[in-house]
């Protein structure tokens, strides 16, 4: 009778290998320009922020004395348009602030629209929220806190109610787009008269006199 044998499987351990370190000198140059690029970016952030605040202020200054409400942005030449910015108007709504003023004033002077409810350890007013809509809806079209009465024509003055802006205004920037006349877009237009050292972009420009850019916007 003849024995069987039985081979066991050899264990397989992996072998890890060595990673290769990369070519020195090249490491070196993309860290230092990645560096690099770091504090231009932080410069140019920083920059931005200045000359932004000065044209925003500039076009809100034009826009009060001529209410102009797009314009072009040009090159150096005057002529060669390669963007727009434009004015994009705030909105702003009637809402209750003082609601405990408001309530009071509806309970005095419209009381059909006036109720509360006991709820253990408080008491709580209730308002009819189509008459606060109405009422809300007037504010906004007379443009102040103040409600005619649609029945009697008596203008009250709205105690607890201011109309707040809901979104600031804004300028929209846009670069110009390629056309038949224009083969060049406004982001290749003005990449080219930056190479070609036509603007400036290390330094914000002096103004002519001190502008107040403290003044709130329009």
């Amino acid at each position: 009778m003849t024995a069987q044998t039985t081979e066991q499987p050899a264990t397989e351990q992996a072998v890890e290998q060595k990673a290769t370190p990369p070519d020195p000198a090249y490491l070196a140059a993309v860290l230092r320009q990645r560096l690099a690029m770091k504090a231009q970016l932080d410069h140019a952030a920083a920059l931005f922020e200045t000359v932004n605040t000065r044209a925003e202020y500039l076009l809100d200054q034009q826009y009060k004395a001529a209410k102009s409400t797009k314009a072009d942005v040009t090159l150096d030449d005057n002529t060669t348009t390669f963007g727009t910015v434009t004015r994009v108007g705030g909105e702003a709504t009637a809402q209750v602030t003082d609601r405990d003023a408001f309530a009071a004033w509806v309970r005095d002077t419209y009381p059909d629209h006036w109720d509360y409810r006991i709820i253990p350890a408080r008491t709580e007013i209730k308002l009819d929220e189509a008459f606060v809509a109405q009422v809300l809806a007037a504010v906004d079209a007379a443009g102040t806190a103040q409600y005619a009465d649609p029945g009697t024509g008596l203008i009250h003055d709205v105690p607890g109610v201011a109309i707040k802006p809901t979104r600031r205004r804004y300028w929209r920037w846009l670069f110009t787009r390629r056309s038949k006349s224009k083969p060049l877009d406004g982001r290749e237009l003005v990449a080219q008269a930056i190479e070609a050292g036509r603007i400036d972009l290390d330094r914000a420009i002096e103004a002519p006199a001190p502008l107040e850019l403290t003044q709130t916007a329009a």
